[in-house]
């Protein structure tokens, strides 16, 4: 049996960032298909620029935290003599 990568706590932890960034690509997809300032590339360009880097952000952060938060929690269980 294989192990997870992430237990279950940290899990949930992953899930409560996974929020913002649903949000993040919901709007992104709907200035995709329905812009209300019309479509200027500088202007429209920049909006899913900033849009597009916050979601990369926010995952990248959540993936080292998760990372992190792991090793620590593996680092702290006492290690077991099977002999």
């Amino acid at each position: 049996m294989s192990r997870s990568a992430f237990d279950a706590e940290v899990r949930l932890d992953l899930a409560v960032n996974f929020i913002p960034f649903a949000i993040l690509c919901f709007f992104v997809a709907l200035f995709a298909a329905f812009n209300p300032w019309g479509f200027d590339l500088l202007r429209s360009g920049l909006q899913f620029a900033i849009v597009v880097v916050t979601a990369t952000l926010l995952m990248l952060i959540t993936y080292v935290g998760a990372r992190a938060i792991e090793g620590d929690a593996r680092r702290d269980e006492p290690e077991t003599d099977w002999r």
